[in-house]
């Protein structure tokens, strides 16, 4: 029973912790403080702006620009113009690094686990547990992502190797006549290529304390909403 309590209060807390949205703000601004000024919000590129999709990112723009004070300039003619763009890329391959449960060798020197269970024990032992990985089939095996070498061993570290996909919303204000007021850009990794879905938290996370110190990249750490 205790075994279990333990194992479903870690997977409770690697839930929390990966529900957090982490993102790099920067801002370079000449920003005056808002006086209602009224806003055109368009894609800057302009293949994008009969875009649906794009349509509904400036949805969730313009709410975090209503909030700072400006308005929707509809059919008047704007003070300024706000661009913005988000873009995906096709993902990398991050290696991670975690610790094993045991500490390097499973905490004592494997010919000690030898005297203790002998090899073939052993090895029945870790195989009973789950413990499945590359090579050989216990510890990683002999190859690049366990084993005896260099990244790990008998309850070592372990080397995960993940595709994450960079996103990032862009975002401008210039005046009618071209003067640009603001830029400034968030970027996140995600495990997902997923723009509907990580829009809204990068939109958030530019928003922050908007507009910035000017200057310098921040980093933003949005902790995840409670339901209720």
């Amino acid at each position: 029973m205790l075994k279990k309590i333990i194992i479903l209060s870690t997977i409770v807390l690697l839930s929390a912790c990966a529900s957090k949205f982490k993102s790099d703000v920067a801002t370079f601004h000449a920003l005056p403080t808002p006086q209602g000024e009224k806003l055109a919000l368009i894609p800057m590129l302009e293949e994008k702006q009969d875009s649906l999709e794009f349509a509904q990112y400036a949805s969730v723009i313009g709410d975090h620009l209503a909030s700072q004070g400006y308005t929707e300039a509809g059919d008047s003619e704007p003070d300024l113009i706000v661009g913005f763009d988000v873009t995906i890329d096709d993902g990398r391959e991050k290696i991670i690094t975690r610790p094993g449960p045991y500490g390097v060798y499973g905490g004592f020197p494997y010919w000690a686990g030898y005297s203790r269970f002998g090899y073939w024990g052993f090895h029945r032992a870790r195989f009973r547990r789950g413990f499945v990985g590359r090579g050989f089939g216990f510890g990683g095996g002999f190859g690049a992502y366990g084993g005896f070498g260099a990244f790990g061993g008998f309850g070592g570290d372990r080397i995960i190797a993940r595709t994450v996909y960079k996103a990032t919303l862009t975002m401008e204000v210039r005046t009618k006549d071209g003067e640009k007021l603001f830029e400034g850009r968030a970027e996140t990794e995600t495990r997902k290529k997923d723009l509907p879905t990580t829009l809204p938290l990068l939109a958030e996370a530019l928003f922050a304390d908007f507009p910035g110190e000017s200057g310098i990249t921040r980093k933003i750490v949005l902790e995840p909403k409670e339901e209720g």
